[in-house]
């Protein structure tokens, strides 16, 4: 390639030259390590040594040059090395945590299960059983086996024949409770050692029983009203548990006339004695008030009277009075107790569900 001389101004992309590279009027070469520096508007570049301030380059936290130098400023080749500080927590495992080094900064956290009493299935605790069996005690079974630590499915069952057991208390509730025996036919169930004669385990067959004896005698003298007999010292009143009962008054009655007396008995529903308030019409019996004639005599006869009445039509749960009257067909007619005569005797009985 031919020399080319003369440059001119131009815009160029790129100059290639492969010889020197001559400026200022002397035509400079320059030196070597000079640069090539401007001399301003209008004044013609040269070559020269660089003036300008070099700012050095400062190793931060985890970087260092390989010369060992704090900084670099370009004068010479060097070097950037960084450390790699591991800055991770120091985990340490506590009571029944496991903590595994996965590699590198990575740590895995797991529970240090013992596989007997929990273990681990798909990622989750699961409990197998618990440390310590459960025994059945005294008259209970479990339907299979003889202890349950809860690593299957067991049922705890009351056994048929109950032995060992000091008392048997029923619950104080508005609810019926009730001992059954065996009613199979030709197989009753028996009772052995049972003190009945103790006073919690007498049963009268009375529901209310009533007397009336005082330690001297007291007369009643009937006249042809009703009154209650001896001041109302055979009253009484009950709450029913059938819907039907029977109410017996015993009663010593006395006649000093040969003419005889007719003698009456009857129950009213309160302390009144008016015929309103007679037991028939304050409930129900059927359709019959209790009025009844208890004794006819044809002279002067003293008898120990017997009077039962059918009440029927009863509310269970429902309160009932009883006040028990008695009239004479005229004077001359009296009822005793107390002293040398009998007892006056006030009772409540429940009949069967059959035969009334």
């Amino acid at each position: 390639m031919g020399s080319i001389t003369g440059l001119k101004r131009g815009a160029f992309t790129s100059i290639d030259n492969s010889g020197q590279l001559r400026v200022g009027p002397e035509i400079n070469p320059g030196t070597a390590g000079q640069a090539l520096v401007s001399g301003g508007p209008d004044e013609p570049a040269r070559w020269d040594t660089h003036t300008g301030t070099i700012q050095p380059l400062t190793m931060g936290s985890n970087l260092s040059l390989a010369s060992g130098a704090a900084s670099f400023n370009g004068g010479t080749a060097d070097t950037i090395n960084a450390t790699d500080t591991n800055t991770q927590l120091n985990l340490t495992g506590g009571d029944g945590i496991t903590i595994t080094n996965t590699g590198g900064l990575n740590r895995t956290i797991t529970t240090d299960n013992d596989g007997t009493t929990i273990t681990n299935t798909s990622g989750q605790n699961a409990v197998i059983k618990v440390p310590n069996a459960l025994s059945a005690g005294t008259n209970l079974s479990f339907s299979s086996g003889t202890t349950f630590d809860g690593s299957a499915v067991r049922t705890i069952n009351l056994n048929a024949s109950l032995t060992s057991i000091d008392s048997i208390t029923f619950t104080s509730t508005s609810g019926s409770t009730a001992l059954t025996g065996n009613d199979y036919a030709q197989n009753p169930t028996t009772m052995t050692n049972f003190d009945l004669t103790d006073t919690s385990n007498i049963v009268s067959p009375y529901f209310f029983h009533d007397i009336y004896d005082p330690s001297s005698l007291d007369s009643d003298s009937l006249t042809t009203s009703y009154a209650n007999i001896f001041s109302s010292n055979l009253f009484n009143s009950f709450t029913a548990k059938q819907t039907s009962c029977a109410i017996e008054l015993r009663v010593y009655n006395a006649q000093f006339t040969t003419s005889g007396r007719f003698t009456y008995a009857r129950l009213a529903g309160n302390n009144k004695t008016s015929s309103a308030d007679e037991f028939t019409n304050v409930y129900s019996t059927g359709g019959r008030n209790t009025e009844r004639i208890i004794h006819q005599a044809d002279e002067s006869d003293d008898v120990n009277l017997t009077q039962t009445w059918l009440l029927t039509g009863l509310t269970i749960g429902n309160s009932y009075n009883l006040y028990p009257q008695m009239r004479s067909s005229s004077t001359s007619n009296s009822i005793y107790a107390g002293g040398s005569y009998p007892a006056c005797v006030l009772r409540g009985y429940y009949l069967p569900s059959t035969g009334v």
